[in-house]
């Protein structure tokens, strides 16, 4: 039997059914998350990546290949769902979760 190579990244955990409905159902929800308020935008279960938008009202302009002033667009941020060694919820997500689910919805 070959022993995995500790250099290669873990495959993300596969999330079970009850995880991705509690977290589908807080999809459009806004929280402050490292002192920016964020919404939740979208779980990408092959990935175990939640995705979070800025929220801010007045996005920053974007650059575009050049430098040059192209687009206002919100930030985008992919936190991590499980740990993929223990196969656990990550702290950052727990936490998520906590603000996440103590918000009214959008």
């Amino acid at each position: 039997m070959k022993a995995a190579n500790p250099t290669t990244p873990a495959q993300p955990q596969a999330l079970d059914t009850t995880l991705l409905q509690r977290l589908r159902s807080l999809l459009g929800r806004r929280c402050e998350h490292q002192g920016q308020v964020w919404r939740l935008i979208d779980i990408l279960p092959g990935e175990g990546l939640a995705v979070l938008e800025s929220d801010l009202a007045r996005p920053p302009i974007q650059m575009d290949q050049y430098g040059r002033a192209s687009h206002r667009a919100n930030a985008i941020l992919q936190i991590r769902i499980l740990d993929p060694v223990e196969g656990v919820l990550t702290l950052e997500m727990q936490d998520l979760l906590d603000c996440l689910e103590s918000t009214i919805r959008a």
